[in-house]
């Protein structure tokens, strides 16, 4: 039997999902579900898959005073044993793994510093067990904590091959940060904030002066997350999560990419859709997150919906079977290094953020596995 087309093509080919409390997927999986997922990869001849252990919530069993820990989490409660006999069967098997984990991102009440934004509950659908702050990468915490995340993951999983850091939601322009890009951009001949068109939100970053500015700031907490896991010993991999958006008229990067290659020499950059819709500008989106990446000279992972039917976007614009269908075609045609695809089912938790059973029913799923080897046919038919 011939190779599944998109695992001949692509360097690395699996799945993303969550072990975080309020995710969904990998949240409600026991060692079971882990097993039936790696099944259902080798039926579809994937070599990859990355598990997403800090969202806004933590997924594991961590010793930071500055990390949520909640006791019903399934690889919290075993101490991240479950987590850590998954990541070695997968090995076993040659499935290559990464660990991810949202380092801007804190419960505010353990964070001395102000939060550029603030969810009291609700997220996507979901409620989050206590209020959860995004952080600027400006913010003294943010690089001194993402530095010690990485540090106790790889000091946990000594064995995984990758780790991708997200600071997703870190570039607003609060008024502390004014005067740290000016005196940036007196050093390097921009102009001043106040002459910049319009200030910034976190994502339509369309004023390249800003653009490169957090470029900069964002290098500089991932070379601090390198330096800190060659020196306990990790030769693995590194990659960052790089946003794209859209206006009407505008597709856009949240980076700058070929300023982040020089900055981070080897650095893969992960990019994807934020709004998961292929009904709107399919294009020029998966130029921005695929064929710029490729044109900076970086290692060009895509991330495209898989069993995700995402809370904050329901009802969906086009049926999972057709999302499918559409990121079969874009990644066939774009050629990404890899390809991630967000959410790989359910397990004890049907309802999340991400994934839910009850959504899934909607579209005529009993549960997440179900959906999995609907999709897992999906790539072998296509």
């Amino acid at each position: 039997m011939a190779k599944p087309y998109l695992s001949s093509i692509l360097g690395e080919h699996g799945f993303w999902d969550y072990t975080t409390p309020r995710a969904g997927g990998m949240e409600g999986y026991g060692r079971d579900d882990f097993l039936r997922l790696l099944d259902d990869m080798s039926e579809a001849e994937m070599n990859s898959i990355v598990v997403m252990a800090k969202w806004l919530t933590t997924g594991y069993r961590s010793r930071l005073p500055f990390l949520d820990q909640h006791p019903d989490n399934l690889v919290t409660r075993s101490d991240n044993r479950l987590l850590a006999d998954f990541l070695d069967a997968a090995a076993a098997r040659g499935v290559r793994t990464w660990l991810g984990a949202v380092v801007s991102m804190y419960p505010t009440a353990k964070v001395r510093s102000a939060p550029s934004h603030v969810f009291e509950d609700d997220f996507g659908g979901a409620h989050l067990p206590e209020p959860t702050g995004i952080y600027d990468a400006d913010t003294p915490e943010v690089r001194e904590y993402s530095v010690a995340v990485f540090e106790e993951l790889h000091s946990l999983f000594p064995k995984v091959g990758g780790f991708m850091v997200e600071l997703e939601l870190c570039d607003v322009a609060t008024p502390q940060r004014i005067p740290l890009y000016d005196a940036w951009a007196e050093e390097n001949n921009r102009p001043r904030y106040e002459s910049l068109a319009r200030p910034m939100g976190s994502r339509w970053l369309d004023i390249s002066p800003w653009r490169d500015y957090i470029t900069h700031r964002r290098a500089g907490i991932v070379r601090d997350i390198e330096r800190a896991l060659r020196t306990k010993g990790f030769s693995g991999r590194l990659s960052m999560l790089c946003e794209t958006g859209f206006l009407p008229y505008q597709v856009q990067q949240s980076v700058n990419l070929e300023m982040l290659r020089a900055e981070c020499p080897g650095l893969a950059a992960v990019s994807y859709d934020p709004n998961y819709d292929k009904s709107r500008c399919r294009l020029g989106i998966m130029e921005m997150a695929v064929e710029e990446v490729k044109r900076a000279g970086l290692e060009s992972f895509y991330l495209p919906r898989g069993i995700m039917t995402w809370g904050g976007r329901w009802p969906m614009s086009l049926s999972l079977e057709e999302f499918w269908k559409a990121e079969q075609e874009d990644v066939a045609r774009f050629r990404p290094h890899g390809t991630w695809w967000f959410g790989s089912g359910t397990g004890s938790v049907p309802e999340g953020a991400h994934v839910s059973v009850s959504k899934l029913r909607q579209s005529g799923y009993e549960d997440g596995r179900a959906a999995r080897k609907a999709f897992v046919q999906a790539l072998n038919k296509f």
